[in-house]
């Protein structure tokens, strides 16, 4: 009989970050293939629409039984920024690039996260662990540096650099939003205290549901991408869009919806739950799935077809998360 039983509440956040995982890999080829119908601000103005109009009723019953504290607003505004409005970043990135670059700088956040888990919580990185992240990092790289093997031009590859560094910068605002989310929740760290310090911005004064700062999120990422929504419409980007919302094909408004239900109420419920159960160094490794998950929704939806090199990648990472969730065993 094996002794080193997962705890449930442990095994239940696993199986949330796993549900999670597959749900996100699929939004960025989901992101992409419903660009060619929306434009990008609009798009994610629209997906924060729907799901605020579907929280609406929840948050408004959530926000009077908790009674929110006024000196949380702060807080809680700058949850929904780093982990809603920073999105749009995300958009407008696959608009030049492709969505293996977006799963795999995505693991690169992940990696990130480990880092900063171990910094701000006192996380213990063991053997195992320690591994599994150089594994991973490997067959990140390798993916990472695959375009340069492709015979693209000058002018692809300028526009896929200029995608991956929105991509590294939401990643880094992901991060922040991962480390701040679990203070939030109660997870004691004093050097992030100190650090907030310096900026005079205090913890929260109250723990609240995580569902509840999920959909709060949701309406800062609806009000703060508005106005980037009017001036895309606009022209003040550059050029006048002629999208008409009446004239959506119904392709888009299947992205459109799934971006708003699955990738959006149902995905952070259940990675807001998730948080609250595990490590920030679990976070990350579920992430090292992203790339896996991600490649046959890219060739169903965009045909994009991995090459050799990215199938190498690939199984770099499944072996590295394989040996770091050997971690309580070591």
């Amino acid at each position: 009989m094996r002794k080193n039983k997962l705890p449930d509440n442990l095994l239940k956040g696993y199986v949330f970050l796993l549900i999670t995982t597959i749900l996100w890999s699929a939004g960025g080829p989901v992101i992409k293939y419903t660009l060619s119908y929306i434009p990008p601000f609009t798009f994610l103005f629209l997906r924060f629409l729907i799901v605020c109009i579907i929280l609406l009723p929840y948050t408004i019953y959530e926000v009077q039984k908790v009674k929110v504290d006024p000196r949380d607003y702060l807080n809680l505004f700058l949850l929904g920024v780093f982990s809603q409005s920073a999105i749009a970043l995300i958009f407008v990135a696959l608009k030049y690039t492709t969505v293996i670059d977006d799963a795999t700088i995505g693991v690169l956040g992940s990696i990130l996260s480990v880092a900063a888990g171990s910094y701000f919580y006192n996380e213990k990185i063991s053997k195992n662990l320690k591994i599994g992240l150089v594994l991973s990092s490997i067959g990140t790289l390798i993916i990472v540096i695959e375009p340069l093997f492709t015979g693209l031009g000058k002018t692809e590859i300028t526009g896929r650099i200029f995608g991956n560094i929105l991509l590294l910068l939401y990643n880094f605002f992901w991060v922040v939003f991962i480390v701040w989310s679990k203070m939030d929740m109660g997870e004691e760290s004093k050097l992030l205290k100190k650090t907030l310090s310096f900026v005079h911005i205090k913890p929260m004064r109250k723990n609240y549901p995580p569902t509840l700062i999920t959909a709060i999120s949701m309406f800062v990422g609806l009000f703060t991408i508005a106005p980037l929504s009017v001036f895309e419409m606009t022209g003040t980007f550059g050029e006048i869009n002629n999208f008409n919302i009446m004239e959506i094909d119904p392709k888009g408004i299947f992205g459109l919806l799934y971006m708003a239900i699955f990738s959006s109420i149902v995905a952070y419920a259940l990675y807001q739950k998730a948080i609250s159960m595990v490590r920030v160094s679990d976070l990350a490794f579920f992430h090292y799935l992203s790339p896996v998950f991600t490649i046959p929704f890219a060739y169903l939806l965009l045909k994009e077809i991995p090459t050799p090199l990215v199938i190498i990648g690939s199984v770099f990472i499944a072996i590295g998360i394989y040996i770091a969730e050997k971690n309580g065993s070591d």
